[in-house]
């Protein structure tokens, strides 16, 4: 194989379907500010501008977060999430040490035991953690389920990585916290690349 037919089989990106009101924030400057004016026309339509700063603070914090973890973008419902416990998911390329395939390189990220599934689009690698809140989130789990697909590219050591973070409080239904992850599942069914 010619280095020229080995990037015309390169994927160009990927495709992801999400739910009706669903916003993607590329993480750079345009869509923290996107997102900082989603929450404040949300403050004033709940007229609690007293949670502007709040909501700001957060924003900021958070955005730190996705900087230092590499996340390329993230997506929000625009509305309250499934029986009002918020789901988010971000997007990560990654890429395994030199010599080390992308598969093998998943569990120090996972931290968690990964499931292995053969589609007909390819391998999906699944994970999930719970981890319950201290100190001020205390009374909270987060529970965060993570996908990885390489490229399919054979002894490639790229993929993405999705990471849907899912929290709820301690005395949340089962079935809404099911339902939140199967709504979390459902959407990666939809990963194609391009």
């Amino acid at each position: 194989m010619t280095e020229e037919s080995v990037a015309a089989a390169e994927p160009s990106g990927f495709h992801i379907m999400m739910p009706p009101g669903w916003v993607r924030y590329l993480v750079d400057a345009e869509g923290k500010a996107a997102l900082v004016a989603q929450a404040t026309a949300k403050m004033r339509e709940l007229s609690r501008p007293d949670l502007d700063a709040q909501a700001r603070s957060m924003i900021q914090s958070y955005w730190q977060t996705l900087i230092r973890q590499r996340i390329s973008a993230i997506y929000l419902p625009t509305g309250s999430g499934e029986a009002g416990i918020p789901l988010s998911i971000a997007a990560k390329q990654h890429a395994a040490p030199p010599g080390v395939p992308f598969e093998e390189s998943l569990p120090a990220l996972a931290v968690a035991p990964i499931e292995r599934f053969e589609t007909p689009i390819g391998v999906i690698l699944r994970w999930q953690k719970d981890s319950r809140g201290r100190d001020e989130m205390a009374g909270v789990t987060s529970r965060q389920v993570g996908y990885g697909f390489p490229l399919p590219i054979a002894g490639d050591r790229r993929g993405m990585v999705f990471l849907a973070s899912i929290a709820y409080p301690d005395d949340a239904a089962p079935e809404a916290v099911a339902l939140m992850t199967e709504t979390s599942d459902t959407i990666m069914e939809t990963f194609r690349w391009r």
